[in-house]
């Protein structure tokens, strides 16, 4: 969960929450953010209420953030009961805030509502264990940030699974642990010194061309490159075996990236996003003549891509948004700047903002929603055309031993998942430890791929 992704409850970033059902002007976007935090610098709550409830009926479903600033507004106001009714909305997600601690909403302790709203986020953000153990990682500084698998060669049935280290820009071969063990043991993929000078962040299994493919970005503000590599990410293809680069890929950006996360189709097609630039790309066909291209634009924070079953639609978590969905353009490529993004419907306590990984399974998207308190792993149930989300349970949250899960791989039925990465102990700017922190062995949990019967 790098710097760029985390959630700030601000009015002033508010609208970089909103779930629009059509695509967001950013001009637009900015000139409403910036009357936003100019009416709330000067203290104008009933010029930001005003513009609030505007923004409100733009929505098909308020985002968590906009029910508690609109908490936060009405308090101002002194407006207690509304205030109440938008803090009761917020706690429907399953979401938490320490009303002790925020300035504009503690006075509402002083009311027997306000109390048990508070009683009840707390005891809906409780741990929930859904997961089980499969083995922890000796190397506790890996940062463990994507997991892949990859068959191994002409065997149907036994393979490796693969992280990216942040810390250490590589790879590392997982090995199960032997039975009656609980430890992964963990082999280094000598990538060469192109693929491994920059922070590893991706890395996806590739069955048709039995390869890997990573994504590496000198993450502005990180430390551990050459500062003229800032701004600079790669996609590139490379030997499982042997950590030799086949191919390489740069997005051609003007200005910074970071290629945080992608997938790869079963016939081999590459979807990778850019975080910062807000940009989606697509990679296919023969790869000697093959071009990183760009086929959607002006998403916030775009993480993990997965195509939607038609195979003409691609599911994109946006951090600060919530899940866009990009109408895929013509394989030639003619039409890829003219790509529809929309916003996944959803019912309005269902909070899918602060998602990283993501993943299709049945008629499911299982989400890895590190950027909310709780941390939690959910199941986001879909109709049955996969255009909106009808529902969600959280599998797993808010326990010890899953700390900051990232991202998630299915292999045979299950989910594995990489967690307790170690991003809550680092500076944001630099990817160093905080002072007085250490990190703790990062661990693979998994959980069944198959929902549970209703």
């Amino acid at each position: 969960m790098p710097h760029h992704k985390k959630l700030a409850l601000s009015v002033a970033l508010l609208l970089a929450s909103v779930s629009f059902m059509h695509a967001i002007d950013r001009a637009h976007y900015r000139e409403l953010s910036q009357k936003l935090g100019v009416a709330a610098k000067q203290k104008n709550w009933q010029a930001a209420r005003d513009l609030l409830t505007e923004i409100g009926r733009e929505l098909p479903a308020p985002t968590p953030r906009y029910l508690l600033t609109m908490a936060s507004v009405e308090a101002q106001l002194g407006h207690k009961a509304e205030s109440l009714k938008w803090l009761e909305k917020f706690a429907a997600t399953g979401l938490n805030l320490d009303l002790s601690k925020d300035e504009e909403l503690k006075g509402l302790l002083a009311d027997p509502a306000g109390e048990k709203i508070a009683a009840q986020m707390k005891q809906r953000s409780l741990p929930k264990t859904g997961t089980e153990l499969v083995c922890s990682l000796a190397q506790a500084d890996t940062m463990p940030e994507d997991i892949a698998y990859l068959k191994s060669g002409s065997s149907k049935s036994e393979g490796s699974f693969y992280v990216s280290s942040i810390q250490h820009h590589t790879l590392y071969r997982v090995l199960l642990p032997r039975a009656g063990s609980k430890e992964c043991n963990i082999q280094e993929l000598p990538l060469s010194d192109e693929a491994g000078r920059w922070p590893t962040l991706s890395v996806s299994g590739d069955p048709t061309r039995n390869a890997l493919w990573i994504t590496a970005s000198a993450m502005p503000g990180f430390t551990g490159f050459p500062k003229e590599d800032e701004g600079k990410a790669l996609l590139m293809e490379v030997d499982a075996a042997s950590g030799k680069v086949l191919h390489r890929f740069d997005p051609g950006t003007s200005g910074p990236a970071v290629l945080g996360d992608m997938c790869v189709t079963g016939g081999g097609t590459v979807y990778v996003t850019d975080s910062i630039g807000g940009g989606v790309y697509r990679l296919h066909g023969d790869l000697q003549t093959a071009k990183l291209e760009k086929i959607a634009d002006g998403l916030f924070s775009p993480q993990t891509p997965v195509p939607a079953r038609d195979g003409k639609r691609l599911f994109v978590a946006d951090y600060t948004m919530g899940i866009a969905v990009i109408e895929l353009p013509a394989a030639n490529g003619a039409a890829a700047m003219a790509a529809k993004v929309t916003y996944l419907p959803h019912p309005e306590n269902v909070a899918v903002v602060g998602l990283d990984g993501l993943y299709l399974s049945g008629d499911s998207l299982i989400g890895i929603q590190n950027g909310t308190d709780p941390i939690r792993i959910l199941r986001l149930r879909l109709n049955q055309a996969q255009t909106e989300i009808t529902g969600a349970e959280v599998i797993e949250q808010a326990t010890e031993r899953m700390g900051d899960p990232t991202h998630a791989v299915a292999v045979d039925g299950w989910f594995y998942v990489s967690a307790n990465v170690g991003w809550s102990k680092v500076d944001d700017n630099t990817g160093k430890l905080k002072p007085g922190e250490k990190f703790s062995p990062p661990v693979l949990l998994r959980f069944p791929a198959q929902a549970p019967a209703r």
